[in-house]
C-alpha cells in the first residue's frame, strides 16, 4: 500500500512570508511620507537706536557730598533774655538782616552810666587843667613851691587819663547794647533755632541757629587717584566744568567748574578729594546731600554711545544684541568703555549706522527673527498694546462688530 505524505507545515509558512512581505512593504511606504516641518519662530518686537558717532565727554566720576560756602553758627555775644525772633525757620535771610534780639534793657543802663561818668570826669580833668595853668604862673613868680606845682600837673594828668578811660568804656558800653541786636552775617539759609524766645542765653557759649550759604555752594567728591594726572594737566589747560546728579538718576541736576584739588591723596582709600564750586542760584543743591560727581577733561569726538541697558556682562565679557538687516538677532562681543550718564560708550565693536536692540534681550538669541517697532509702541516691556489689545479682546465676550471684524 503506497504512502502519502502529508506538509501542512509548507503551505501556512508560504502564506505567512506573503504577508510579512505585505507589512514591510506598507512600513516602508509610510517611512517615504515627508516629516511635518516645524512652525517657524515667532518674531519678538524690538526697539533699537542706529550706532551714530557724536563728540562726547571724557570725564572722570566719583561721588561727594555738597557742603555750604560759608557756615555760621549764630551765638550772642553777650548774657542775656532772648525777647524777638525775627525770622521763620528755614527762611533764606541776606547779609546783615535783624534776626535776634537779646533783652537790651540792662546794657542800655550800662551805656547811659559810662556816658555819665564820662562827662563827670571831664568835667574833672578840666578843672585839675585851670588849676594846673594858674599854679604854672605862680611857680614862675616863685609864689608857691615846685612841689605844690608837680602836684597839680600829676593831678591833670590823672584825670585826662581817666576821661580816656572812661571814653573806652563808653565805647565798650556800646558795642554791648549793639551786640544785643543779632545780624545775619551772611546771606544764607536759616536752620532749626535751637533756642526759642523767651530762654535765656549765655554769652559764647549757646548756639541759637546755624546758617549755611549755599549760593553759590561747594561739592567735594573723591576720584581714584590714578586720574590724578590727566586731571592735573587738563586743569593746567582750562577751567574744567563739573556735573552732579542725583544717586539712581541720569540727569544733570547741577553744572559748575572745578575750582580745588586737594594736596594730599588719601592712602588709606587710594583717592584724591576734588571740590567744585556752584551758583546754585536755583538751590538744587542742599548742604549735606549726597550726589555723583563729574569733572569733564575734554571732548572726544567720533565716539559711539548706546544705552547702558543695551549692554549685556556675560561670562565671555560685555556684549550688545544686533538687529542685522534681515531682521534677525546677532548677538556681538565689543569693548564697552566710560559710561556718560545713562549711556555706555562702545570702543570697538560696533560700526556707525548698526541697529542695536534696546529692549527684550532677555527673550533674543542668534537668529531670532525681529520686528522692529517705534518706542512710543513698545509699552510694558516687549508685548506692543496693540498685542496686548488683541488679546483682551479675544478673552472677552465677542459681540457682532468684533465678529464682523
Amino acid at each position: 500500500m503506497p504512502a502519502f505524505i502529508s506538509r501542512p507545515n509548507a503551505q501556512n509558512n508560504f502564506y505567512f512570508v506573503v504577508l510579512a512581505a505585505l507589512a514591510l512593504t506598507a512600513a516602508l511606504a509610510g517611512c517615504d511620507k515627508a516629516k511635518p516641518q516645524a512652525a517657524a519662530p515667532t518674531p519678538v518686537e524690538v526697539t533699537v537706536i542706529e550706532a551714530k558717532p557724536v563728540t562726547a565727554p571724557l570725564n572722570v566720576d566719583g561721588i561727594g557730598h555738597v557742603y555750604a560756602v560759608t557756615t555760621v553758627n549764630v551765638r550772642s555775644q553777650v548774657t542775656g533774655v532772648l525777647q524777638k525772633t525775627l525770622f521763620a525757620e528755614g527762611d533764606v535771610v541776606k547779609q546783615g538782616q535783624p534776626l535776634l534780639v537779646i533783652d537790651p534793657d540792662s546794657y542800655k543802663a550800662k551805656l547811659d552810666e559810662a556816658k555819665s561818668t564820662l562827662a563827670r570826669d571831664k568835667a574833672t580833668a578840666a578843672q585839675a587843667k585851670r588849676e594846673w595853668l594858674r599854679y604854672k604862673d605862680l611857680v614862675a613868680k616863685a609864689v608857691i613851691s615846685q612841689e605844690d606845682y608837680e602836684q597839680k600837673r600829676t593831678a591833670w594828668q590823672q584825670d585826662e587819663e581817666q576821661v580816656k578811660v572812661d571814653e573806652a568804656a563808653v565805647v565798650s558800653a556800646k558795642v554791648n547794647l549793639d551786640y544785643c541786636y543779632i545780624a545775619a552775617p551772611c546771606t544764607g539759609v536759616v536752620g532749626l533755632q535751637q533756642f526759642k524766645t523767651g530762654n535765656l542765653i549765655e554769652a559764647n557759649k549757646d548756639t541759637i541757629i546755624t546758617l549755611n550759604q549755599i549760593e553759590p555752594i561747594n561739592v567735594q567728591f573723591s576720584v581714584a587717584e590714578k586720574y590724578l594726572p590727566d586731571i592735573r594737566t587738563h586743569a593746567g589747560k582750562a577751567t574744567l566744568a563739573v556735573e552732579t546728579r542725583y544717586p539712581g538718576r541720569s540727569e544733570v541736576a547741577a553744572k559748575g567748574v572745578l575750582n580745588v584739588i586737594n594736596n594730599t591723596v588719601d592712602v588709606n582709600t587710594g583717592t584724591i578729594t576734588l571740590q567744585g564750586v556752584f551758583p546754585n542760584t536755583d538751590r538744587a543743591l542742599w548742604p549735606g546731600q549726597f550726589v555723583d560727581a563729574t569733572v569733564v577733561l575734554t571732548d572726544t569726538a567720533d565716539t559711539i554711545l548706546v544705552p547702558s541697558s543695551a549692554v549685556a556682562n556675560t561670562q565671555n565679557g560685555v556684549s550688545i544684541f544686533i538687529a542685522k538687516p534681515d531682521n534677525t538677532v546677532e548677538i556681538r562681543p565689543v569693548t564697552a568703555g566710560r559710561k556718560i550718564g545713562a549711556d555706555t560708550v562702545i570702543e570697538k565693536g560696533l560700526a556707525p549706522g548698526e541697529r542695536v536692540i534696546t529692549s527684550a534681550q532677555i527673550k533674543l538669541f542668534p537668529g531670532v527673527p525681529l520686528t522692529v517697532v517705534a518706542q512710543e509702541s513698545y509699552k510694558e516691556g516687549p508685548v506692543s498694546p496693540a498685542a496686548v489689545a488683541d488679546k483682551e479682546k479675544k478673552q472677552s465676550t465677542p459681540s457682532r462688530e468684533g465678529q464682523g471684524k
